[in-house]
């Protein structure tokens, strides 16, 4: 198993859930930057250009790469030593940031055991999905979008109630989608698939088939490539591109 899992996709693509299932999976720790900066907002000791920085987020935007750093580099850390392991959701989302977190990861001598997943889905998909999801306002657990549970106002999990987040509103998640959606994160992973640690794996399929498909990558990864090769080659001789 890998020690750094970093999850990539575009907003709605379901990171967020499969995060939170490999970390308990594997008592691996669960960094999201989205929760960092929550916590950093309700911090009364945080300081103002943290502050400041944490509008730009809740307004559509990025926020600075120097906070990003502070927080993620010593949640990396602790994950690590205290879990054996961190699993990161949606916290690289510029190609500089990348580079960072391969020099930081390099120092630590942990680049060699990071690999990076992305959730494929079209930005037309991810922005119904967006506007349609909701949170609950107790626990935080996310409620992907599905017809059968449109009526549902209080969380399965712990009773709290459910409601949409202020950056899933229609015009806050199409500037989300805008600064992170697949033409902002496809030079991301052509840096990553250059260092032959890229994954790719469809998002359209249900939560349960990803979590499936997740283990065994991450549990038998020569077996994973050695039919992926395969299935290439089949697709090949067919005539495929």
């Amino acid at each position: 198993m890998k020690k750094i899992i970093i999850l990539f996709g575009v907003p709605g693509s379901g990171k967020g859930t499969q995060a939170k299932f490999l970390a308990k999976k594997y008592n691996y720790q669960h960094i999201s930057t989205g929760d960092l900066f929550r916590a950093l907002e309700n911090d009364p000791q945080a300081k103002p250009e943290e502050k400041k920085a944490i509008e730009v987020m809740k307004n559509g935007g990025l926020v600075p790469s120097w906070l990003v750093y502070r927080l993620v580099f010593r949640a990396i850390e602790e994950g690590v030593k205290d879990n054996g392991g961190v699993v990161l959701d949606g916290t690289i989302r510029t190609l500089e940031q990348a580079r960072a977190f391969d020099e930081f990861l390099e120092k630590n001598n942990w680049k060699v055991d990071s690999l990076a997943v992305v959730l494929r889905l079209n930005d037309e998909e991810a922005l119904a999905r967006l506007t349609k999801r909701k949170i609950c306002s107790k626990c935080g657990d996310i409620v992907t979008w599905d017809k059968k549970l449109e009526d549902v106002s209080r969380c399965q999990k712990c009773g709290g109630d459910l409601v949409v987040r202020t950056d899933d509103s229609p015009e806050a998640a199409r500037k989300r989608l805008e600064s992170q959606g697949n033409k902002v994160l496809e030079p991301i992973l052509d840096y990553y698939r250059g260092s032959h640690r890229l994954v790719g794996i469809n998002g359209n399929k249900t939560v349960q088939q990803i979590s499936k498909k997740l283990v065994f990558i991450l549990e038998h990864p020569n077996l994973w490539l050695l039919l992926r090769h395969i299935k290439k080659s089949i697709k090949f001789f067919k005539g495929g591109k």
